[in-house]
């Protein structure tokens, strides 16, 4: 009697074990299709934003337009200023933010004083700052002797030598083997501020690009680290500019003499570049799955007649995980009718 309490009580324990495992794996194999679901929605809301921007660049007569009038111009979904596109899809909500490259400082062509400033600008100590911009611009620049420096002695004392660049950046990733970069400051961090508030340092290809920025840093586009790195720029200035475009993206950068520091050589514009990075979040308002793709995408205006080649993708992240926070803008978006848009 005893041997078939101990069977029963046996069988029992591996029934309950089964039906867990089989119920955690259910759940992960749930997690996973739901997540690529997610995913493959953020991509397509990802080329919903490249025609939309496309539609914006040259406006093409449509068939027919909404009232009925054959040969009328199609209002484009995308306005220059605007940093966010929603989409409502049967299968979740998509948010896509629109940054042009002009928004960011390039990473080859930024002088070592504004990259200091741009470090100190994200919390990095003001000696650290000028050592690392000064390590940056070494290793961008090319070799004009065989004649070594501190650099390069530093490079080949590592447990594993490497040899500097010594020639401009194609990606920011890049950035990571220079002397005095940490992984926390070129992907971003989270930390708490005084106040016991948690505050999002963004990541390093958010404010620095190696994409032509020609005509000026964008001023209805860049961050407030960005304008803050600006020759005589501070951070109350770089607050207004951010302050005064929510309101309304701002038209042109006269004006606002007031706000832009008097001694600033910068060269401002709120004109787009012809490159975009464009960052789409996708989620489902009941599972809570949740993914974001990113690219950086070059359109050419003089093909935007003959889509899809309009534009070509330079650069792709499929599993994008610094997405900034949705604006309250796209949350009433996703609260209105389905589909539209904003």
């Amino acid at each position: 009697m005893l041997a078939v309490l101990w069977l029963a009580t046996s069988l029992s324990a591996m029934a309950l074990a089964t039906s867990y495992l089989v119920r955690t794996e259910v759940e992960a194999a749930t997690n996973r299709i739901e997540g690529e679901q997610m995913r493959f929605l953020a991509r397509g809301a990802l080329d919903a934003a490249v025609h939309s921007i496309l539609g914006s660049t040259v406006l093409r007569p449509a068939a027919a337009s909404t009232s009925g009038v054959a040969g009328a111009e199609q209002r484009p979904e995308f306005v220059s200023g605007q940093r966010w596109l929603a989409y409502e899809f049967p299968g979740g909500r998509c948010a896509v933010e629109v940054v042009p490259e002009n928004a960011k400082l390039n990473v080859n062509q930024a002088p070592a004083e504004q990259l200091a400033a741009l470090f100190r600008a994200l919390g990095v100590e003001a000696v650290e700052s000028a050592e690392l911009a000064q390590a940056i611009e070494d290793w961008r620049s090319p070799r004009l002797s065989d004649v070594g420096n501190l650099f390069d002695a530093y490079y080949a004392a590592l447990p594993q030598p490497y040899r500097a660049r010594r020639a401009p950046l194609e990606q920011i990733e890049e950035l990571l083997p220079v002397r005095g970069m940490t992984r926390e400051l070129l992907f971003g961090r989270i930390e708490r501020s005084e106040d016991g508030a948690w505050a999002r340092k963004p990541p390093l290809a958010d404010l620095l690009t190696t994409a032509p920025t020609g005509g000026g840093v964008n001023l209805n586009y860049a961050s407030r680290e960005v304008l803050e790195a600006l020759p005589g720029w501070n951070t109350a200035a770089a607050l207004r500019v951010v302050q005064l475009r929510e309101a309304t993206p701002l038209a042109t950068p006269l004006g606002l003499e007031n706000v832009v520091p008097r001694n600033s050589g910068a060269s401002l514009t709120t004109a787009a570049s012809t490159a975009y990075t464009l960052t789409a979040t996708c989620e489902h308002p009941e599972w809570g799955a949740r993914r974001s793709v990113r690219a950086i995408v070059e359109i050419d205006p003089t093909f935007a007649a003959s889509l899809p080649q309009g534009y070509q993708v330079s650069a792709w992240w499929e599993d994008w995980p610094y997405a900034n926070e949705v604006s309250e803008a796209v949350v009433q978006a996703w609260r209105s009718a389905g589909g539209s848009r904003g």
